[in-house]
């Protein structure tokens, strides 16, 4: 029982210490998305979710695929329930 009342909120206070040194790392200047040029990380994942896609099929056709799934799961639904 002593264990968990002093490893939980050390746990809790590591995770909050790291989170908070992240955000200020992504703040600053030097390492933040201030330089010219430097792209943030949704902005890359889309280029590279672009690039996947256009490799893949040429074209980014999303309406085909959102039928497709759409369609396993009313099927999928349709099993379960």
């Amino acid at each position: 029982m002593t264990i968990e009342i002093l490893i939980y909120p050390a746990l809790v206070f590591l995770a909050v210490t790291m989170i908070a040194r992240q955000i200020e790392r992504r703040r600053d200047v030097l390492y933040g998305p201030y330089i010219q040029g430097r792209k943030t990380v949704a902005a890359e994942l889309r280029e590279q979710l672009g690039a996947v896609t256009a490799a893949i099929r040429g074209r980014r056709d999303y309406g085909r695929t959102a039928a497709t799934f759409a369609s396993f799961s009313v099927l999928a639904s349709a099993i379960v329930g």
